[in-house]
């Protein structure tokens, strides 16, 4: 390919872009999105949310002490489920605002992309203290498991929709790096496939490695080409810090599983143990009883075998004496 054919090539209006996406902006600092003309622009004033159990968030945490009738409980589940079908339709938004900002340079998909992003983020927040306050309330409950099943299912239902989202942000990560390394092949045509793939991993924040890109192809075309590049490093990098929050989000929902569990196993294995002590101790209390039964029992034979030895034995004295001395009744 001529670099008279890559003028035609869209991606060279990239100074543009980067202009507006290249200079380390995390997505919260994008333009509001109510200025956006996508038809997603009127999202932000359909959230239910607010701040965490703030705003416009129906599920309040338990009060210390408190806890929540079967009835009320369900009631904050069903709502839950409803603020998680919202996150699960805002990931299809999320993939198509990604393809757009891949295979245009339209700012606008960039800056609703930046917004929708950080609005989704902060919603997976808000949802997984709502549940950890759910989680909160079934510990606060004791022994009555009946809230269980349908806290279970519900935390499993938003692991889910994160495993989604985390598949979308990996798939289009992916994807970024694709453009890249396209790019850097048309920059420098020489490079080989190791170069090639070590650019699509490079730090093109770095000013050094851009200038370093530029040595072999100084012309204003390949300028805007890594213009371009740097761009979709930027876009990479946000997808890296949506990953690396998501991960958090899953550590959190697994040590609430592992912790939970741990106090359940616990309590139950004491209430166990104190079934089995009493059991033994039962047992024990009748060994005991046994025990002195026959001891009793084993004392009044004892007493009565002695008290016929004691009359044997006066029998016999009074008889020998008596028979001996012919002292017996009949003899004078």
């Amino acid at each position: 390919m001529s670099y008279g054919q890559q003028s035609q090539n869209p991606y060279y209006q990239a100074p543009a872009q980067e202009s507006g996406y290249g200079q380390d902006h995390g997505y919260g600092q994008a333009n509001p999105y109510a200025q956006d003309q996508y038809e997603m622009q009127d999202y932000g004033n359909q959230s239910q949310y607010g701040n965490q159990y703030g705003g416009n968030s129906s599920i309040q945490p338990p009060q210390q002490g408190a806890v929540l009738s079967q009835a009320e409980f369900l009631k904050q589940v069903t709502e839950l489920r409803e603020h998680i079908k919202v996150f699960t339709a805002d990931i299809d938004t999320i993939s198509q605002l990604h393809q757009r900002t891949l295979s245009s340079t339209d700012g606008n998909a960039r800056q609703q992309l930046n917004n929708f992003v950080e609005q989704t983020q902060s919603r997976n927040e808000t949802i997984s203290k709502e549940i950890e306050a759910l989680k909160l309330d079934v510990e606060m409950t004791g022994s009555d498991n009946t809230k269980m099943p349908q806290f279970d299912s519900l935390r499993t239902y938003f692991k889910s929709e994160l495993n989604k989202y985390r598949s979308v942000e990996r798939d289009f990560q992916h994807k970024y790096r694709e453009q890249i390394a396209r790019q850097y092949r048309i920059v420098n045509p020489e490079a080989t496939e190791d170069e090639v793939q070590e650019a699509a991993q490079a730090d093109w924040g770095n000013e050094g490695v851009f200038q370093t890109a530029l040595r072999t192809n100084r012309t204003t075309q390949a300028s805007s080409l890594l213009g371009n590049v740097r761009a979709r490093h930027n876009e990479l990098r946000q997808i890296e810090n949506t990953l690396a929050q998501l991960i958090g989000l899953f550590d959190r929902l697994e040590e609430e599983v592992v912790v939970q569990g741990n106090k359940i196993g616990n309590v139950e294995n004491s209430a166990q143990k104190a079934n089995d002590n009493l059991a033994q101790g039962n047992v024990e209390v009748k060994k005991a009883t046994d025990h002195a039964r026959r001891a009793r029992k084993l004392k009044w034979w004892c007493f009565f075998i002695v008290c016929l030895i004691v009359l044997a034995i006066a029998l016999g004295v009074g008889l020998g004496i008596c028979l001996t001395g012919n002292k017996c009744g009949g003899g004078k």
